[in-house]
């Protein structure tokens, strides 16, 4: 695989992100949260050595502690996505979702003191406007519990995606996304166990078809795919560039909404024009923090 090819694969996931969002209606509220993440990675893992099980003969304990890592930044992360996304629309989830790029930024200067350059600052300011025009007349969502959450959920992100850039180059892609998703799936029956015991959480699951549709679109797609083509496309593809790619999803999202509502039957999201110029700033101010893209731009305006 090739700097291209990864480019190609993190769309190719991003676009089963986007997806995923109109199955997580599905998952009633009084299901714990805990419990979701528990039973979809237990069947994503299932389904994961199906094909990979040979994969685990390669196994070392330096995989094995960056699995824990992982995975204990991704059941925070999802654990305020599911809390999150409970009350806003899936084009508003996107677009905070698409900003996790900052605290990258964020951490990277923290850790490595290497401060933003101007563009990647101006590509930001961009970004945040761009949200807000989204945010349009329903702008006290950006003041929500839901999205003190979601923000929340993207500095789990954030860090997962620096973690992930980390350890791609010297481990396997299969045996580290398995190693997520059992960690994943003990932490998360830890915790939905205590759910049930101190606050009364039912330690049962719903039967209803569509709860499972959702169960076995996010086991596969999400926990077993994105996380394999993701740990081996981020060999190729930093830490920042990779969440510039996913942040695309807001676009896919609003473009497979009429197409999801009638093949799934759930309520259509309304695309305003707030949305849709606050995209357009959110993708302009992505694209910005890009060098290639600044640097186009800058040829083509002095050839003009």
């Amino acid at each position: 695989m090739n700097r291209i090819e990864a480019n190609i694969s993190l769309l190719i996931i991003t676009f089963f992100a986007a997806v995923q969002y109109a199955f997580l209606i599905w998952v009633p509220e009084s299901v714990s949260y805990f419990a979701f993440m528990c039973i979809t990675n237990l069947v994503g893992l299932i389904m994961s050595l199906c094909f990979f099980f040979g994969e685990l003969f390669r196994l070392d304990m330096r995989q094995v502690k960056q699995s824990m890592i992982l995975s204990g930044e991704l059941v925070v992360f999802n654990l305020f996505l599911l809390m999150g996304i409970q009350g806003l629309g899936s084009t508003i989830t996107n677009a905070f979702l698409s900003t996790n790029f900052i605290f990258i930024a964020l951490i990277a200067f923290l850790s490595y003191k290497q401060l933003p350059s101007r563009e990647t600052l101006w590509g930001i300011f961009t970004v945040l406007v761009g949200l807000f025009i989204m945010a349009g007349a329903e702008i006290h969502t950006l003041f929500s519990l839901s999205a003190f959450y979601l923000t929340l959920s993207n500095i789990a992100f954030a860090f997962y995606l620096v973690s992930v850039g980390k350890y791609s180059s010297s481990s396997n892609p299969a045996i580290i996304a398995m190693g997520q998703m059992f960690f994943c799936f003990v932490f998360s029956l830890v915790l939905w166990a205590g759910d049930a015991v101190f606050f009364g959480a039912d330690f049962s699951l719903p039967t209803k078809p569509e709860f499972w549709g959702s169960v076995i679109y996010v086991s596969f797609f999400i926990r077993g795919l994105y996380g394999i083509v993701q740990v081996y496309a981020q060999r190729y593809v930093s830490a920042l560039s990779a969440s510039l790619i996913f942040s695309t999803a807001i676009i896919m999202t609003m473009a497979v909404s009429p197409i999801m509502t009638k093949i799934l039957g759930i309520p259509p999201e309304v695309i305003t024009w707030p949305k849709i110029i606050g995209s357009v700033f959110m993708i302009a101010g992505i694209l910005m923090t890009e060098p290639e893209f600044v640097a186009l731009i800058r040829r083509l305006l002095r050839h003009a």
